[in-house]
């Protein structure tokens, strides 16, 4: 009995799945056509993990939209910054009949997941719009779309966008500062310390725009997108980041193999491309960074190897080390655990670079 039982538990799977395969087909091409963004690696084939990855956003972001009814009116909704379908942004205009500062918010999810809505309602936007002080909340292109630095190129094409459009949105184009969390805050800290992307021969004036910043706040930001950095100074295990594949544009395979493939000559010009801490000079904007843990909560060590993904990824030791480079050169670097930060010090920080009473 028990053996017949084993068989039927064998054969019904592959029954079930036989007599669905064409079902399965019929419902992804039909979501597939309705919903083109969901295939998020551009093969032209849309798998049931993208479909389902796009319904959690998309849910998520229908979720999120109720907190709308907290904040202001936006000034634009959904507005096209570029060419990709996840180059859209929400602009709020803070009451004021000057021009007014404002912040750029990124939202979090491992370059692979999140949306922009993620910020409806949040405290500090809440707080900037109430201060005087505008806010724009923008999607980016994930690394399943389209590897590094395509993201992080995004984030500097919003900043270009608010620039060029600073005199009819009545922005002041020389107060323009970034936040954002976990990959959003990667974005931050990295375009703070980039030189100036601005193309002054480009043929497209919103490209010609600084990239330039006032000040960022940073939360949970990877400092260094170097998974040999990350393994010799914030972790000492033998796994990365589910992300780190796609954000390199190499395929899922072994870590031993993956950490021999990052060794490569291409891979390392990358890597130190990727990482904020190899551009920090002189001339770089104030920087606050804040996470999950404070310094004191940290023995200054390489977490062990059964730390988690979600708390290594975060770790208030990125913040050190941007830190200890700011303060080599003399440049203000605030960093803080998240317990210790309140919106007020966050605002106050933004006063003071934004030149407001």
């Amino acid at each position: 009995m028990k053996s017949l039982l084993s068989i039927l538990l064998f054969i019904t799977p592959l029954y079930i799945y036989g007599q669905s395969s064409h079902e399965t087909d019929a419902r992804l091409n039909a979501y597939f056509e309705s919903n083109p963004q969901a295939d998020y690696n551009y093969d032209g084939i849309l798998t049931e993990q993208e479909a389902s990855k796009h319904r959690k956003i998309e849910n998520y972001a229908a979720k999120q939209r109720s907190q709308l009814a907290k904040m202001p009116e936006r000034t634009l909704a959904e507005h096209a910054y570029g060419p990709n379908w996840r180059n859209t942004l929400d602009f709020w205009k803070a009451d004021s009949s000057e021009p007014t500062p404002i912040v750029l918010f990124f939202h979090p999810g491992g370059f692979v997941g999140g949306d922009k809505s993620r910020y409806y309602g949040d405290p500090l936007a809440m707080a900037c719009l109430e201060n005087g002080i505008s806010v724009v909340m923008a999607n980016y292109r994930y690394v399943t779309q389209a590897p590094f630095p395509a993201s992080h190129m995004d984030a500097a094409r919003v900043i270009q966008y608010v620039r060029y459009h600073a005199a009819s949105w009545g922005i002041d184009p020389s107060r323009v500062a970034m936040t954002g969390s976990s990959a959003g805050g990667n974005m931050s800290v990295w375009l703070a310390v980039h030189d100036d992307l601005a193309d002054l021969n480009s043929n497209d004036p919103v490209s010609q725009e600084s990239t330039r910043l006032t000040t960022i706040i940073g939360f949970n930001s990877q400092t260094s997108n170097d998974p040999f950095f990350i393994w010799d100074k914030i972790y000492q295990g033998n796994d990365a980041h589910s992300s780190t594949y796609d954000f390199y544009g190499i395929k899922r395979m072994p870590i031993d193999a993956f950490k021999e493939k990052l060794a490569e000559p291409r891979y390392r010009k990358i890597a130190h491309k990727a990482t904020a801490l190899n551009h920090v000079s002189s001339d770089d904007p104030p920087v606050f960074l804040i996470h999950p843990e404070s310094l004191s909560e940290w023995n200054g060590q390489p977490l062990p190897s059964d730390t988690a993904q979600s708390k290594y990824a975060h770790h208030i030791a990125f913040g050190k080390y941007f830190k200890d480079h700011y303060d080599e050169i003399g440049l203000p670097c605030k960093i803080k655990g998240v317990k210790e930060a309140s919106v007020e010090e966050q605002m106050d920080w933004l006063r003071k670079w934004f030149s407001m009473k």
